[in-house]
């Protein structure tokens, strides 16, 4: 059983990803939706589906669908043909696709779905459900919304199955990868739950979107998603996240927002809302939640020293410095240099982000001698990382050589283009400042180093020409 369970489990990893949906060893459907088929001509033809998790980034386009109709649409027993592939092959593994057999269930005025397992490929590897000696046949049961161009499909959640049925009524077999849960019941008992629990979100908790290829899906899934669960924590973060991923910020702070007033007391939400907030523009909103933050963590601190603590800490400085970082956004240079002084690092987050900002300012400001002595003193007493040291060195043009980052497109390269920037701006070298501002926005990226250099740029102007 756990080798089935083990292949079934590596079958159903692409359809949800890193998770297992409940399975049931006996059909949806019977005798009857055998006889007469239902057809649904609206969920033929190619698809694609989005992952939330990915928002904003190229990976957001997950999988790609195909569902042929059946042969011979007209007799008994005939099924609909799906499969899929992920969107993006790895070009190492080969064509990677999995096929289904799938049937509609109609039960009462709800459209459900049996789904058995096919065939796996990659590239010459195929697995097909006789290939392992004891494979039960599965079936993938679930709900079915059918739209003109949108599927929502939905799938049960193993643990809540578990948790909410008999245990008669199934078997679940927890591991250090995924739980499975394999109903044993009737297929009389496995239609009465189902019709139970058909608008439970909790028991129909894995969802996957299909839209047809050239639409906005991941924008489709997130706003149905929102529709039917407004107050739903999960569902706000991950909508927050495709809009900010998507640069609606002014749509991600709604929601981040709404986070917070569901959850005051929570002080990594706040610390979302603030990112949004700078991003949108309202460095004044993102000081309230920032301080908020603050307050939140000074006033409930733990009785005993160790990973919280440490977590904490880390959270309040990384406040104090975004603090910094909001002043600066705003061009609001005394008060930057102000809250630069306020910084006192941890001992899981040191930067030298609010130093430089202070050095930045000070010159901005027109007080050179003493960003000059600033940045001299803070260097001479730093402590840290050489990452860190390596950044106040190359500001007084102590470096002559660039630190060799294994990955050049990482955040530390942005963060030393950002600043190099910045020194060339405060030097009057515009013509350089230019080509490292732009280098550190080369990709996309959603932190606060690619916001300041967007802002610095906007600030350079259109570049002359000649």
């Amino acid at each position: 059983m756990k080798l089935a369970l083990a292949v079934l489990a590596l079958m159903l990893a692409a359809l949800v990803p890193g998770r297992s949906p409940a399975v049931s060893i006996r059909p949806l459907y019977t005798d009857a939706d055998l006889e007469k088929p239902i057809l649904e001509p609206r969920i033929e033809g190619e698809w694609i589906s989005p992952d939330a998790d990915e928002a904003g980034t190229d990976d957001e386009l997950w999988l790609r669908w195909k569902i042929a109709p059946p042969d011979k649409p007209s007799e008994s027993y005939s099924t609909y043909s799906v499969e899929f592939r992920p969107a993006k092959p790895d070009p190492g593994k080969g064509d990677e696709v999995s096929s289904y057999v799938v049937r509609l269930v109609a039960i009462g005025n709800k459209l459900f779905f049996d789904a058995e397992f096919s065939e796996h490929a990659q590239g010459k590897f195929e697995v097909r459900p006789l290939d392992f000696l004891g494979l039960v046949p599965a079936h993938v049961v679930g709900r079915i919304w059918v739209q003109q161009d949108f599927l929502r499909i939905a799938l049960l959640e193993p643990e809540w199955v578990k948790d909410n049925s008999p245990a008669s009524f199934q078997e679940f077999f927890p591991s250090n990868y995924v739980n499975d849960s394999v109903i044993t019941g009737s297929t009389r008992e496995l239609r009465d739950f189902l019709v139970r629990n058909a608008d439970n979100q909790k028991a129909l908790a894995y969802v996957v979107y299909l839209c047809r290829p050239g639409t906005d899906c991941p924008a489709r899934a997130a706003e149905d998603a929102l529709m039917r669960s407004p107050e739903e924590d999960q569902v706000l973060e991950v909508a927050a996240k495709f809009f900010f991923g998507h640069h609606n910020y002014a749509r991600a702070v709604a929601l981040r927002r709404h986070r917070v007033e569901l959850s005051p007391d929570n002080f990594p939400l706040r610390t979302d809302l603030s990112q949004a907030l700078l991003f949108n523009g309202d460095f004044a909103g993102a000081r309230r939640e920032l301080a908020a933050v603050q307050k939140l963590i000074l006033e409930d601190p733990p009785a005993a020293v160790g990973s919280l603590t440490n977590f904490l800490g880390s959270a309040h400085a990384r406040a104090s410095e975004d603090l910094v970082w909001s002043y600066f956004l705003e061009g609001a240079y005394a008060e930057a240099v102000n809250a630069a002084k306020q910084y006192q690092p941890s001992d899981e987050h040191f930067s030298v982000n609010p130093i430089l900002l202070s050095y930045f300012s000070l010159l901005r400001l027109g007080r050179h001698a003493e960003a000059e002595s600033l940045l001299k003193e803070e260097t001479a007493k730093l402590t840290g990382s050489a990452e860190e040291l390596i950044l106040l060195l190359e500001a007084q043009r102590k470096v002559t050589k660039g630190f060799p980052y294994s990955d050049p497109k990482s955040e530390a390269v942005r963060r030393v283009s950002f600043f190099r920037g910045l020194h060339d701006i405060a030097t009057g070298r515009q013509e350089t400042a230019r080509p490292h501002l732009g280098s550190a926005v080369s990709e996309p990226s959603d932190t606060v180093i690619a916001l300041a250099t967007k802002i610095e740029l906007e600030r350079l102007g259109p570049k002359p020409t000649k």
